[in-house]
């Protein structure tokens, strides 16, 4: 659509943008200012400045410019996003903008104050609703809404889900097969797939947008052919990844549908259509592109097999050098490892030597120290044993004692006697070869152990006779 030159004075006035730039965003538009503002807002940050798209906004690299094409002719399709009864008188217009310029300049602090404004929103509009014409409430509702939702910048994947739930509930199932992702990424699955990226960059506020969307892209011959033919993307203008491909190929009219070719900073544009077209027209246009251009593809897709080669022939080159290179170093490898092998092999067994030798001696010394203390043991307590009483005196205990060699020592003990003087008894004899033992009886089971040293036979029921049996406990 035609963009009034006095409207495109006032944009570039206010926004201190180029004439190509209030254009853009105009008929992005569908020619209402206060929506241009807010999209302008929402994409630049709130930054003013001449100069083009690409000084402020993240292009993508490598995209030719766009060549020469036919362009559709427009249609009758009305905007569905416009007010009931027609634009506003341009008194109104003028209130509506300079009433809805403060709103759209505070676009690119909302994320900070949004909570804030929107009580006060709230209390402007109902005093707005008592005091203003109720078009122009509306178009200042609707400027305060295009500013709420340029508070975050929607990701590319996100939005491209947006745009496909939106066409499918609009114009439903019958439609391209749209790629729910980033344009960067649909144009690199195209890439690997050896195909052109067929893009639509949809603008709904344009008055063409409905009609095209219906009668052209829901074609059921268009739809089998492009989604036979391409990866298809489409995406809308108002959310940032369409917005700065459509500023990257310089879109100028909508509809607005191009043929990509490659991807990356490779990313070349084929052809484009720009307004209203027929579907026969636009599928013959995308045929020709593809018919002139095919080529690309194909040599890309010679130059990539030959990558591919390439890349393989290399790879097995180096693999058999690693292979070689492996084999040098098991090689030298085992020979180390046998030296190594053989070298503890030898110091294990000096090691066992030493250590055999070394336990013999302990055990010798282990042996002697063990006699030693045997013997030791054995003359002190016959010294320290008290005379044995008499046969028949009064009051005795005649202890018979049971050694594990299946030999037995008798003695008699003074009734009154401890334990002790029988234990020490035990150790005098040379027949004992243990330090540690026990003395138990057999029946009743009893062992008598260190707390009963101090106890008299007679209390320990051991007079006038008994027979205790020796238990070594040494290890």
């Amino acid at each position: 659509m035609d963009v009034d030159d006095q409207q495109l004075a006032r944009f570039m006035d206010a926004c201190h943008c180029g004439a190509d730039e209030a254009r853009f965003f105009l008929e992005a538009c569908g020619g209402h200012y206060e929506r241009a503002m807010a999209m302008f807002l929402e994409q630049t940050g709130g930054g003013g400045g001449g100069g083009g798209h690409a000084a402020r906004l993240q292009h993508p690299a490598g995209v030719a410019p766009r060549p020469a094409v036919p362009t559709g002719g427009a249609g009758g399709a009305v905007d569905a996003y416009a007010p009931a009864g027609g634009p506003l008188p341009l008194p109104l217009q003028l209130l509506s903008a300079v009433l809805g310029a403060p709103f759209a300049l505070l676009g690119g602090s909302v994320r900070l104050v949004g909570r804030v404004l929107g009580m006060g929103a709230s209390v402007a509009g109902a005093v707005g609703r008592r005091v203003l014409p109720a078009r122009l409430v509306a178009a200042l509702g609707r400027a305060g809404r295009a500013v709420a939702a340029a508070g975050a910048e929607v990701a590319p994947a996100a939005a491209a889900e947006e745009f496909v739930r939106q066409f499918a509930d609009r114009y439903g199932d019958r439609r391209p097969r749209w790629q729910e992702c980033g344009w960067n990424e649909a144009a690199g699955r195209a890439h690997a797939e050896a195909k052109f990226l067929f893009v639509y960059l949809h603008s709904p506020q344009h008055e063409d947008a409905d009609a095209y969307c219906r009668d052209t892209l829901c074609n059921p011959e268009f739809v089998t052919f492009v989604n036979q033919t391409f990866f298809c993307w489409g995406g809308d203008v108002r959310r940032a990844d369409a917005f700065r491909l459509a500023s990257s190929l310089n879109a100028a009219r909508y509809p607005y549908a191009a043929l990509l070719a490659f991807s990356g900073p490779h990313t070349r544009l084929i052809t484009c259509v720009e307004g209203r077209m027929a579907p026969e027209q636009l599928r013959e246009v995308l045929q020709a592109g593809v018919n002139d251009h095919g080529g690309l593809l194909y040599q890309e897709q010679v130059d990539r097999q030959q990558r591919e080669i390439d890349r393989r022939l290399r790879e097995e080159q180096d693999a058999e050098y690693q292979r070689s290179l492996e084999a040098d170093r098991a090689r030298e490898a085992a020979r180390d490892a046998a030296a190594r092998e053989a070298a503890e092999a030898e110091r294990a067994a000096r090691e066992a030597e030493e250590r055999a030798r070394a336990e013999a001696e302990a055990a010798e010394r282990q042996r002697a120290d063990f006699a030693a203390a045997l013997r030791r043991r054995q003359s002190e307590k016959a010294l320290a044993l008290p005379e044995e009483p008499p046969a028949g005196t009064p009051g005795t205990a005649l202890i018979r004692i049971r050694l594990p060699d299946g030999s037995s020592h008798q003695r008699r003990f003074q009734a009154a006697s401890p334990l002790q003087a029988v234990y020490d008894f035990v150790d005098s004899l040379e027949a004992v070869s243990a330090l540690r033992y026990s003395l138990a009886t057999t029946f009743p089971r009893r062992v008598y152990a260190a707390e009963s040293l101090g106890q008299t036979l007679a209390e320990l029921d051991l007079a006038p006779q008994a027979v205790l049996l020796m238990q070594p406990e040494d290890d």
